[in-house]
């Protein structure tokens, strides 16, 4: 994927430490939207931290707009999964290194977490490629269609969707209410 632009935040206050985020991995689809934040989630973000179950360690090198970020995943490494990245093109080496056991037969999918960018993929749909992919990967869209995997179909319109706003004073037990009943 390329950040193409690192949206204005204006609105923001000044002291917000990190205005624009882009995290990018992959997932369960069980896992939360919290990329890297929860077991079975791994990112890795433009701070150069990847995460898994909010676990942030150093990793690679930073990136921003205008950058292009490959997500690379060999399911071939033996009894493991390898997941790694590069970044315009670099190779930043292994992130993770996960047994196939703990994974159960279940598949990874691509997933992202953007506060204020505009990003753009591409899964093998773009004829130009921003740089070449390595040997031995390819990208998921020219995967045969029977090794592919669907995940959990999301709603077919709003009114299937539910939205849950906690409202009240402060201590008055939102929190508690949202654990319990989560």
């Amino acid at each position: 994927f390329q950040v193409n632009e690192e949206i204005s935040v204006k609105h923001l206050p000044s002291t917000e430490p990190d205005p624009h985020v882009v995290r990018v991995g992959w997932s369960l689809d069980s896992c939360s939207t919290q990329l890297g934040e929860e077991p079975f989630s791994y990112g890795y973000g433009g701070t150069g931290k990847k995460s898994t179950n909010c676990k942030f360690e150093n990793y690679g090198e930073t990136f921003a707009e205008n950058d292009v970020i490959a997500c690379l995943v060999d399911f071939e490494c033996g009894e493991e999964v390898e997941m790694s990245f590069m970044k315009n093109g670099k190779w930043l080496g292994v992130a993770y290194r996960v047994r196939k056991e703990l994974l159960g037969g279940r598949a990874l999918f691509p997933h992202v977490l953007v506060k204020n960018c505009a990003i753009e993929f591409n899964f093998g749909q773009r004829e130009d490629t921003y740089f070449s992919v390595p040997p031995g990967f390819t990208f998921i869209q020219h995967l045969p269609v029977a090794e592919r995997v669907r995940g959990t179909l999301g709603p077919k319109s709003k009114a299937e969707c539910e939205i849950l706003m906690m409202v009240g004073l402060p201590a008055a037990g939102k929190t508690t209410w949202a654990v319990k009943h989560a």
